[in-house]
């Protein structure tokens, strides 16, 4: 049943339960503590008179039967018994004021006393004192009495005033912590309002915030507001593969699919349709690679497991130099190395090793038949530098600062039939800027281009 509620109720039902709990305890110990106190008060006033009377005793003892318990005017203690009992064979009355009549002779029990000893009984209306006492070898037991009937009624009074202060403060309670349970979920229900008016559709909404780093739920805001900024950024990447795909793909595929067409439409010979698979084949491996540089930027984050482990970025520049040594044979460009001195930083070393090649590539497409590509690196003014630069078609400064965005190729020169797909600058500026690092680039039109890796050292 309690499943079937919702916070709000369970913490109002929670907190009647623990209030009845804490009242019911405490109006019981209360009342339980003034009874104790009270009984153990009259217990102290009994004692203190039962020693004074067998005081006065004690200095009437050659003539006990004279009135000499005046005990309750003394102590203004009223109503007070008092009375004196001789105990041998049997049990005579010497003294005393009018005492209950509840409270018998049993001389078995006054026998069974111990000299000098204070002892209590109690019953539903008395509270009696009693020590034995001997005079003149003769056995003696003083006995004081007091009702604590107007006691009782006393009590009895405060049992009725519980029952009902009780109920007020347990009313009084729950509209409190009614009121306290709805303004903390107030700010809740505004969070789940807002919530509801945030779709994948637009993902741009935030929720308000304060700043209060101790308000919990001004914390819980910031987070949601977190969440939402990384689904945001989830969504649009995915956004943004789907149309890059779509753009990309759509060219092969139309391509692939009227060479298709053609190739059935009549019988043909094999050299016809080997030309035709061909094309298909080099359409496909451009899908391939496209698809590839697509899933590689539409990661959230790249492999860095070992981001921190330190690398040498010459052995880098060297491998990728020997990886595209035969690349570059095809162009007769010829790749030269210029590396002084080993230079180490932390990173992924198959990381840089792909954003360094795709600069390397693109020098090599970009340059004229038959000329050279530099690598190098240096210190300057504090920063680690690999250089790349080639002696080709070069950039105008118009296309300069969008050749970093995706699929972007610069007219006429920068097109499918160069070998790329547009997406390996904008991969080795996403690894680049993993590591903390950028890349600058200087362009002349028909005299080159230089591209320039900077990390920290």
């Amino acid at each position: 049943m309690m499943n079937n509620l919702s916070i709000k109720k369970k913490l109002l039902i929670y907190n009647i339960l623990i209030q009845i709990i804490i009242l019911g305890v405490f109006s019981f110990s209360l009342y339980k503590t003034l009874e104790i106190s009270s009984l153990d008060k009259i217990k102290s006033t009994l004692k203190i008179v039962l020693l004074d009377v067998v005081d006065d005793i004690i200095d009437h003892k050659d003539d006990l039967t004279k009135d000499i318990f005046h005990e309750e005017i003394e102590y203004k203690f009223k109503p007070l018994f008092i009375r004196l009992l001789q105990v041998d064979e049997k049990v005579t009355k010497i003294n005393g004021t009018k005492f209950p009549d509840i409270f018998k002779y049993d001389i078995n029990k006054l026998h069974s006393l111990k000299k000098d000893i204070i002892y209590f009984e109690r019953n539903d209306t008395y509270v009696l004192s009693k020590m034995k006492i001997t005079l003149d070898e003769k056995t003696y037991v003083v006995e004081v009495a007091t009702d604590y009937r107007v006691l009782n009624s006393t009590f009895e009074n405060l049992f009725y005033i519980l029952i009902f202060i009780v109920p007020i403060i347990l009313i009084f309670s729950i509209i409190g912590g009614y009121f306290l349970i709805h303004k903390s979920f107030l700010p809740i229900e505004n969070i789940l309002v807002s919530l509801k008016d945030i779709s994948a559709k637009d993902l741009s909404k935030r929720l308000e915030i304060n700043n209060n780093k101790k308000d919990e739920i001004d914390l819980l805001r910031q987070e949601i507001n977190n969440l939402l900024s990384r689904l945001d950024n989830s969504f649009e990447k995915i956004s943004q593969f789907s149309s890059d795909a779509s753009h990309e793909l759509k060219t092969p595929l139309t391509i692939i699919r009227g060479e298709i067409e053609i190739a059935l439409r009549k019988d043909r010979d094999k050299d016809d349709y080997k030309k035709t698979l061909s094309t298909c084949l080099d359409e496909i491996l451009s899908i391939q690679e496209t698809v590839n540089d697509l899933l590689f930027l539409a990661k959230n984050e790249f492999s860095t497991e070992n981001i921190d482990t330190v690398i040498y970025l010459d052995e880098i520049a060297i491998d990728s130099k020997k990886e595209l040594e035969n690349f570059a044979k095809t162009k007769d460009i010829q790749l030269i190395l210029e590396i002084n001195e080993p230079h180490e930083i932390k990173g992924e070393a198959k990381l840089l090793k792909i954003a360094l090649k795709n600069i390397i590539k693109n020098a090599i497409i970009f340059s004229h038949d038959k000329s050279k590509v530099l690598i190098k690196n240096y210190i300057l003014n504090d920063k680690i530098i690999i250089e790349v630069e080639d002696f080709g078609i070069g950039i105008d400064k118009n296309n300069l600062k969008m050749i970093f965005e995706k699929f972007y190729r610069v007219d006429k020169s920068r097109n499918k039939h160069s070998g790329g797909t547009g997406l390996g600058l904008s991969i080795s500026e996403k690894i680049i800027s993993l590591h903390n690092g950028k890349i600058e680039v200087e362009s002349t039109e028909n005299k080159g281009t230089k591209f320039k890796l900077l990390f920290h050292r």
